[in-house]
């Protein structure tokens, strides 16, 4: 499906830019944003897999819901990556998620619990809702 392969290549892409971003003014990273970032890393490593099934498999529950499960937690350990990194440098009261990662977080969950009713739907969902962050929060 190729579908599913422009929405992996969208998601890695806006990820691989907001991650460049987020890291650039880091001054000191500690244990537990190495690791959060090894297990992000895990969650991105995974999509070619599933994109590959849901592929193979466009119309079954399995691959789809665990495409989008896997975007759901890339996407979460994401901001659980970034609150440590906030909280090291010092600015832990000023964390909060907004609207944009609220919303998203929201679609991916719900994406993996329900996109095998309308995979395709789904897909175009998640994607408008991935190209919602073409443009960081900080540059």
């Amino acid at each position: 499906m190729l579908v599913s392969y422009l929405v992996s290549f969208l998601f890695i892409a806006i990820y691989w830019v907001n991650h460049h971003i987020t890291f650039h003014d880091v001054e000191k990273v500690n244990i537990k944003i190495l690791w959060c970032n090894i297990i992000w890393l895990l969650t991105m490593s995974f999509i070619p897999f599933f994109t590959a099934w849901v592929g193979a498999y466009p119309e079954s529950w399995t691959p789809i819901s665990l495409y989008f499960l896997d975007m759901f937690l890339a996407s979460a350990t994401f901001h659980v990556m970034f609150y440590f990194i906030v909280c090291e440098s010092g600015d832990k009261e000023n964390f909060h998620l907004g609207p944009r990662s609220i919303i998203s977080l929201v679609t991916y969950f719900l994406a993996a619990v329900l996109g095998g009713f309308c995979p395709t739907v789904s897909m175009i969902v998640v994607a408008v809702v991935s190209c919602w962050w073409f443009f960081p929060d900080k540059l």
